[in-house]
Parts: C-alpha cells; structure tokens; sequence
C-alpha cells in the first residue's frame, strides 16, 4: 500500500526550499529602489565608454570544435566503462 505520509518531511523540504529564494526576490523588487535612467541603461564596463557594436558573430569552427569534444565524451565513457577494474569507481 502506498502511503503519503511517508514523504511529508520530503515535501517540507521541497516547498520551503523553493519558497525562501522566492520571498526573497519578492522582498528585494517590492523594498529595493527603481531607477531607471540613461546611465542605469546605459552599458558599463571599467568606466570606458563601449565602442562599436555589442553583437559579435562567432564563425562556426568555434562551434564545431566544442560538437566534437561533446560526441568524444559520450563515446568515451562507455569504453572506459568496459573495463572491469574492480578497485576503481567511476
């Protein structure tokens, strides 16, 4: 039989967990100062105005570069996993 009551400090755990981070994004919007002006707007990075444009494009070698490595990994761990050494957990 499968009973609820089992799970109550579970549950406790859960909606306390997710409720202190959000009373305390609740409290910091409703007590913290609204400003909102061209410097709040404004792009700030070590007191130098930004030059140019914010958007850079990346060229897709980057990308494929990082694709490779990720489809090495999933291929890797299951040959390493093959070999049965008794004394090491992975």
């Amino acid at each position: 039989m499968f009973l609820l009551y089992e799970y109550e400090s579970f549950w406790a755990f859960l909606i306390i967990s997710s409720g202190i981070p959000i009373l305390a994004f609740l409290i910091s919007g409703v007590l913290g100062p609204v400003r909102k002006g061209p410097e709040k707007l404004s792009s700030y990075e070590s007191g130098i105005e930004p030059m140019g444009d914010a958007w850079l494009q990346f060229r897709i070698r980057y990308y494929m570069f990082a694709l490779v490595f990720d489809v090495e990994t999933v291929f890797l761990y299951p040959w390493a996993m093959s070999f049965d050494w008794g004394y090491l957990y992975l």
